[in-house]
């Protein structure tokens, strides 16, 4: 792969990024077992992109992971004091 597919895989993961900002920072939260689902899911993409030397990818895949991660965190912190 060129570097053109790193900075084309990278900008449309970090618009997912950006799209989440607004649930890491607001009261509700998606389902916790969404936000763990797709933070296993986006492993394979992480492994795939360090793989292939796509360090954009990898980067903005890698901190996609994280954001759901927090999410799941943070459901679990509403659920556990009763914030529903």
């Amino acid at each position: 792969m060129n570097n053109w597919h790193d900075i084309a895989l990278s900008i449309s993961v970090l618009a997912f990024n950006v799209a989440l900002i607004p649930s890491l920072t607001g009261i509700q939260k998606p389902r916790m077992t969404t936000s763990v689902m797709t933070a296993l899911f986006l492993v394979p993409e992480i492994i795939v992109f360090f793989s292939l030397n796509l360090w954009y990818s990898f980067a903005m895949a890698l901190l996609n992971a994280i954001f759901w991660s927090i999410l799941a965190y943070q459901r679990y912190v509403q659920v556990s004091n009763n914030k529903l």
